[in-house]
């Protein structure tokens, strides 16, 4: 009997914790024939329904370790409301750490890295914001990236 209260209150306690952080957007696009056009960017709708809160927005890409010898990906981020209030900044997403070793988790020869490109973002005002990313490396078009993933989440202040 005891076991069992134990192990309903640990799942209590971890439902609750899990809902701490709330996650407004979590969309993974695909790269078609696994390459990423310079001048095409892919496009995420986040919808803010409170601006008084905190939130981090983070890049996860997917790619072929194979095909794509970078360090870091830059990227141009533009992300506006709809009332076409434009914002933009230029995160870099780190492929490999400072030693040259592959950056985030490897299976056979693809690897999945995260970056954390906004920690502290306040919106001005609630509605839809849609962000739209772009490579922004001096090649017109980047071979080996199979996805990329735009997360936004509420965080504690």
């Amino acid at each position: 009997m005891k076991r069992t209260t134990l192990k309903l209150l640990t799942l209590s306690l971890l439902l609750l914790a899990s809902c701490g952080k709330k996650v407004v957007l979590d969309e993974t696009h695909n790269f078609k024939d696994e390459t990423w056009m310079r001048f095409e960017p892919e496009n995420f709708s986040v919808p803010i329904e409170n601006n008084d809160h905190i939130y981090r927005v983070c890049v996860t890409l997917r790619y072929d370790t194979s095909r794509l010898d970078y360090k870091s990906l830059p990227l141009v981020v533009n992300y506006f409301v709809d009332s076409m209030e434009l914002h933009n900044f230029m995160p870099e997403i780190r492929l490999r750490d400072r030693n040259g070793k592959l950056r985030g988790e490897v299976y056979d020869h693809y690897c999945t890295v995260s970056d954390t490109i906004d920690r502290y973002r306040l919106y001005n005002r609630p509605g839809t914001y849609t962000y739209s990313i772009k490579q922004r490396t001096s090649k017109y078009s980047i071979s080996g990236l199979t996805s990329i993933t735009l997360k936004v989440e509420r965080v504690e202040k």
